[in-house]
């Protein structure tokens, strides 16, 4: 069974050793790299995850095939975040932002780019940074005004902005119209996980910014509930938050 096999297992120890063994082999083997870094980052190794991720970066920003692609940026942005340099991920997140408003990045989500504009406005939120969480906002809006924003991500900017309600959001994600459902729907369908963690997630965070802190934390226990869907930023960040909570009990 190959590395990737096995991190979609959840077996990721076994995900580790398997890519260590093809990078001792091929040092640039960089869909091993990429496994690697995944395979860290479930485990919780941070710093690990962070020093491939950032490799991994590098090159495909320099690809001269397919210039203007994002790299692994918004990963590393969320590393930092766990590793607690609040700071730089902010920083990281907002130069996303304006890569896509200049049109450096030409590569985002189905929704235009939605996506950095959810995790910064988390950020700004969640680091009383009423500055970041408003441009964050303004983005999202801008954002809401093109067709793409129909797609996933889309809705959770829209969500954010006041135009739907969290229903919406949920049968955006899943198909139903309560957590419930919609928790039981994501249990076996890899997308439907994807798109609930997210939206979990960011209820959360619009509940932290209306000042309701354990409903907010409601969600993000939910959503670090869900099984790992591996790809989404949100549920490592929403893992932080759990972790986080227990430690100051």
């Amino acid at each position: 069974m190959d590395a990737r096999e096995l991190l979609k297992l959840h077996r990721y120890d076994e995900a580790v050793a398997a890519c260590r063994a093809r990078l001792a082999t091929n040092p640039d083997d960089w869909a091993a790299m990429g496994t690697l870094a995944s395979a860290y980052r479930a485990i919780g190794a941070y710093s690990d995850a962070l020093q491939f991720f950032e490799r991994i970066d590098t090159h495909e920003r320099k690809d001269p095939i397919a210039p203007g692609r994002p790299g692994r940026r918004m990963d590393i942005s969320c590393l930092y975040w766990c590793l607690g340099d609040r700071a730089k991920s902010i920083r990281l997140m907002s130069e996303l932002i304006q890569g896509v408003l200049n049109n450096s990045i030409k590569f985002a989500d189905l929704a235009g780019g939605v996506h950095q504009g959810l995790l910064l406005y988390y950020m700004g939120v969640s680091a009383v940074d009423p500055e970041v969480a408003s441009c964050a906002l303004a983005y999202m809006q801008e954002r809401s005004e093109r067709p793409a924003a129909r797609m996933w991500p889309g809705p959770l900017g829209r969500y954010y902005l006041g135009q739907i309600n969290f229903e919406d959001v949920l049968v955006g994600a899943t198909g139903q119209r309560s957590v419930e459902s919609a928790i039981d729907a994501a249990r076996t369908d890899l997308l439907k996980r994807r798109q609930l963690c997210g939206a979990l997630f960011h209820d959360g965070a619009k509940n932290r910014a209306q000042g309701m802190e354990e409903l907010c934390f409601i969600r993000m226990q939910e959503c670090h509930a869900l099984e790992n869907p591996l790809i989404e930023p949100e549920w490592y960040l929403a893992r932080c938050e759990v972790e986080r909570a227990r430690l100051l009990r």
